[in-house]
Parts: C-alpha cells; structure tokens; sequence
C-alpha cells in the first residue's frame, strides 16, 4: 500500500472517551484549593559564571496544598515511569482520566544517577502542577542535572524581587499585538515562573483580560 513503507503513527489518547465528570471537579478543584507557599529558595551559579537566585515550592509543598481539593472532589494523581517516559495521571472517583507524558533524556554509557533523579525530579514538579494547573518537588530545579552549582537556603532568605519578575512580565504582555504573541509569552512564562500563572495571579488576570481585547 505504502512504496516506502512510511509508518503513520496511531493517535494517542491522553483522556477518557468521557470527562464530563472529571472536568467538573477539577474545575471546582481549581476554584477552592489554596495555591502553595514558595518554600524553596535557590542561588544557582550559570556555566557562564553569573547567577540568580529564585523561591519556588516543592512538590511535598504542592501536594499538601492540593490534598484536600483533590479528596473532596474525588481526584486523584500518579506518577509514573515507562519506557522512559513520565506518565502523570489525573483520575476521578468516576473512572474519568486524563494523562499527560513528558520524555526522560535517555542516559549515556555511564548513568549519574544523582543528575538523572534530579532531572526526573524537576519535571514530576512541572508536570504534578501543570495537570492541576498549579505551581510545582523537592528538587534543585535541575541545577545539578544542567551543570550548575545551586546552594539551597532557608526560606526566610531574600531572593530576587517577584514584583520584578511580574513588572518584567507585563511590560512583555504590553508590547503582544496579538492573541497569538499573548499566548506564545503565557507558555514562556509558564514554563520559566510558573508561580506568575498562578490562577487569579495579576499575570493571570492581565494574560486573560489580553486575549479578550487583542485581535487574531
């Protein structure tokens, strides 16, 4: 049927044939929970000699936050490793799912387990908070695995102003002359500061009032 034999790949399916269900409770889920307090702070020195410094929450702090949404609501989430693969699953008293995958870097001949469990860490947190659409596990933030030097400090520590960081973030917002540059900036951000997207955040409010104004 095929000359060369081209492989067409099968459709993934990264939900339930129903979510009716689960969509409602994580939507109430969204509404009630309390978004949790930035418990981590980091110094991290680049390859290229300079360094920052950024507070973030651990995923033990997440998941305290979201514990009891999710168990009033009848949800629930894993996290697994599959051909490596991280699977995060989302599921509902009901038997409604929905799951996200994110790639593991495949190791070299020589495994550094430290680097990879640090990697592997990074994104349990990115993808734990991203299904619940939440902040982020107790990790460097992938320092170690990027080869940088990162010292960990209390959380009483001083760290690099957030209202910076969010006055950054709008002045971006303010110069997108469309709703596609509003949301390509809103993926950037999420990825890089996901506690500026924090639902009901000003950048939250300023992203959605945006893309209710900004043409096509």
């Amino acid at each position: 049927m095929d000359e060369n034999n081209t492989t067409i790949p099968q459709e993934q399916t990264f939900m339930s044939a129903e979510i009716n269900e689960i969509a409602a409770a994580l939507s109430a889920l969204q509404g009630s929970i309390k978004q949790p307090k930035l418990n981590k702070e980091v110094e991290v020195k680049t390859k290229t000699g300079g360094k920052y410094k950024f507070k973030y929450a651990d995923l033990s702090a997440c998941a305290e936050a979201a514990a009891p949404a999710l168990k009033e609501n009848g949800l629930a989430v894993s996290q697994i490793i599959c051909n490596w693969t991280l699977i995060t699953l989302l599921t509902h008293k009901s038997g409604q799912w929905i799951k996200s995958e994110l790639p593991i870097s495949l190791p070299g001949n020589s495994v550094d387990y430290q680097a990879l469990g640090s990697a592997i860490t990074y994104i349990k947190r990115y993808s734990y908070c991203a299904i619940l659409g939440i902040v982020a596990d107790a990790d460097d933030d992938a320092n170690a695995a990027c080869g940088n030097e990162a010292t960990f400090k209390g959380q009483s520590n001083t760290t690099i102003s957030a209202a910076a960081q969010l006055q950054t973030a709008l002045t971006r917002l303010n110069q997108c002359k469309t709703k596609a540059e509003a949301t390509s900036l809103w993926n950037e951000i999420s990825q890089s500061t996901p506690t500026l997207c924090a639902q009901n955040s000003e950048f939250y409010k300023a992203i959605a009032t945006a893309l209710q104004s900004l043409p096509d």
